[in-house]
């Protein structure tokens, strides 16, 4: 007697994607969680010192301390600036946060405090 499914080749697992239209848009709600989850308080202005507690640690949405709490804290400052390197290039390239770049004038706030000594 024969072997169910002998002599039949394998049927290739189906490939997921999004095709070319992309993902789909978010959602109203999405986008209403995103801006409530926004970070708060207005960037330092060009000359002015740039510290964790008061400007980076809200950069950080609840939402992106979650999806990184795996690796580190981001709203601990020990750990951000252990990870100051990486977290700014992930910043630049726009793999970081999940969900989207930081618009130029974030990045460039995280990397002055970055240069600037990493004040607390």
């Amino acid at each position: 007697m024969a072997q169910p499914g002998a002599g039949r080749e394998p049927v290739p697992a189906p490939r997921w994607g999004w095709g070319p239209g992309g993902p789909p848009a978010s959602a109203p709600a999405d986008q209403a969680a995103d801006q409530a989850d926004a970070p708060a308080g207005p960037l330092p202005g060009p000359g002015q010192q740039v510290s964790f507690a008061a400007h980076i640690k809200p950069l950080f949405r609840e939402r992106d301390r979650h999806s990184m709490s795996f690796a580190f804290d981001l709203w601990s400052a020990d750990d951000v600036r252990g990870h100051a390197a990486d977290i700014l290039k992930r910043l630049q390239d726009g793999s970081m946060p999940c969900n989207g770049a930081w618009p130029a004038a974030r990045i460039e706030v995280f990397q002055r405090w970055t240069e600037t000594g990493m004040q607390p």
